[in-house]
């Protein structure tokens, strides 16, 4: 029993240490159920839309993106807006090259 419990101890001081607020996210939200990644260029349905991905998140039990919106047409580099828009208006898009994302 001892030996057992001195592995299972070895083996999760092993492993890289997250705060307690992380590893519920990492349980609660695994990145492997989102349909789109930071970076990726979307276009939102609902507002007719486009804008670049920065961050994923759920809000009750929604998959949400945070995303930045240009301030002046097709240029992120020169001012964004952001706004919180929810999976499933979103559709993927290449508005954006990767040469014109900040």
């Amino acid at each position: 029993m001892r030996e057992a419990t001195l592995a299972s101890v070895s083996q999760e001081m092993a492993e890289p240490r997250m705060t307690a607020s992380v590893r519920k996210a990492f349980r609660k939200f695994p990145a492997n159920n989102c349909l789109f990644d930071p970076n990726d260029c979307v276009y939102n349905r609902a507002t007719k839309e486009y804008g670049l991905i920065k961050q994923v998140y759920e809000k009750d039990g929604v998959t949400m993106y945070k995303v930045w919106l240009p301030a002046t047409p097709s240029l992120l580099g020169w001012g964004h807006f952001v706004s919180d828009w929810a999976e499933g208006v979103l559709e993927p898009s290449d508005k954006f090259p990767k040469s014109a994302r900040p």
